[in-house]
């Protein structure tokens, strides 16, 4: 008989959360079918803030960094198909589930929500607070098919839409590399991509919105634009000098533009409560191309 995977859940975990903690995870996952595809339901998952650690021991930090409320999953089987595992993350806002999208894609696709990317063997894309990814454990045809349905049934009941992070605008097009870009709100994941110190240098906090972004046409002319956004000018002044002491300490300039021993470019500068920096560039006029195209987009 099929069975209602609406039904299951619900009676699942209201036995052991609120139907507040409940209601969110339950909008969504209600649209879910039993079967599919000659797929049937055969678990089902959730897991709520460090509980994640039970899931995927060693991955849940990223998560949680993002401010993680509760996962909600299940999976897919059918006879002599590959298993789908669907993977329901709803962070505390749009900003974070953007934030876990950034992470996660190589190349920028708009087939599902408000970003995505989709291979034979897996499919992921963002919506709101949620960050949804679909796997299966081998490529095949029938899976790759019904991954496709399953994300468009999710996407769909997804019905409200959230607002990328002002940084991002902050952004340049011109040399910009496609799916070149991170977004973050934790010191780590900018040391993990650029190492800078091993240390907050930059004050970096659940209050600070942060993008890194990779600018140049290959490996030998790549740098690196580092913008973040503070609370107040205050602070933002506060991180400027301590990363203008690190890296330029030589000079006082309020946009110092310096080259550093390995011949590499550094530059930082301030707009308001904005902090701007390039690294590794590979000429002073690399620089200054970014720095007019911020101020000209």
């Amino acid at each position: 008989m099929k069975s209602n995977i609406l039904k299951y859940l619900f009676t699942l975990y209201c036995m052991s959360v609120s139907c507040n903690a409940f209601s969110q995870k339950f909008e969504v996952m209600k649209f879910l079918p039993g079967e599919i595809n000659d797929y049937h339901v055969t678990d089902t998952m959730y897991y709520a803030g460090e509980a994640l650690f039970d899931y995927i021991n060693g991955g849940a930090e990223l998560y949680l960094s993002y401010g993680l409320k509760c996962m909600t999953g299940c999976k897919y089987n059918g006879e002599g198909l590959p298993q789908i595992t669907v993977e329901i993350y709803e962070m505390s806002s749009s900003q974070n589930a953007f934030g876990i999208y950034t992470q996660s894609r190589d190349k920028e696709e708009y087939e599902y929500g408000q970003g995505s990317q989709r291979a034979k063997d897996f499919l992921l894309f963002w919506k709101d607070a949620y960050y949804v990814l679909i796997t299966s454990q081998k490529a095949m045809e029938k899976s790759e098919t019904t991954m496709q349905h399953i994300a468009a049934i999710i996407d769909k009941s997804i019905e409200t839409k959230g607002a990328v992070p002002e940084i991002i605008n902050a952004l340049p097009k011109k040399d910009l590399l496609p799916a070149g870009f991170l977004y973050f709100h934790h010191y780590v994941w900018l040391n993990a991509y650029l190492f800078i110190a091993d240390y907050n240098l930059l004050n970096i906090t659940d209050e600070t919105d942060f993008v890194l972004a990779k600018y140049g046409n290959a490996d030998k002319e790549r740098c690196f634009l580092l913008a973040g956004d503070y609370p107040d000018a205050a602070e933002t002044e506060k991180a400027f000098q301590q990363i203008k002491e690190k890296f330029a300490p030589q000079t006082d300039a309020p946009r110092p533009v310096v080259k550093m021993e390995d011949d590499t470019w550094f530059s930082t500068w301030t707009a308001g409560k904005r902090l701007f920096a390039v690294f590794d560039a590979k000429s002073k006029l690399q620089i200054e191309n970014i720095y007019n195209s911020i101020f000209t987009k």
